[in-house]
């Protein structure tokens, strides 16, 4: 088997979203224009039809299918805890045995960790999101 090389990060480093719908995980994009991040895909909790919902599993199926790999994870204030409990595992061994193997990183900004209630989210989403990622993505800068 061949020695995996030190994972670059792409010129634009793609995210996974999940919302409450469609349209709410898609509103990340309005935070991601001029940055180098852009959504590679969005799971959503209730537009979809119920299969491909939003789902622990449908998620880590997006996240070992995508090329180039998903480097980040957003989820809105609408995840609950007991989802967050779920994305959890799933996502530390994407990071762990995809993203670090290949030499890279991965981040997850839970917004609903940064605000506290589940629902729409506070003035100041857009920027916490960004900061969140450039802490992890462009440390230098």
């Amino acid at each position: 088997m061949a020695t995996p090389q030190p994972q670059q990060p792409p010129p634009s480093i793609p995210l996974i979203a999940i919302g409450i719908t469609r349209p709410h995980a898609l509103a990340t994009s309005i935070a991601l224009t001029g940055s180098p991040y852009h959504l590679a895909a969005v799971l959503d909790l209730s537009n979809t039809p119920p299969p491909y919902q939003f789902s622990a599993q449908n998620l880590g199926a997006v996240l070992w299918a995508l090329h180039p790999r998903p480097l980040g994870l957003v989820t809105g204030t609408a995840v609950s805890s007991k989802d967050l409990e779920g994305i959890k595992p799933v996502w530390e061994e994407y990071v762990r045995d995809a993203l670090e193997v290949e030499g890279g990183k991965g981040c997850w900004v839970a917004l609903s960790d940064w605000h506290a209630t589940t629902g729409p989210p506070p003035q100041g989403w857009e920027k916490e999101i960004l900061r969140q990622l450039d802490e992890v993505f462009l440390p230098l800068a």
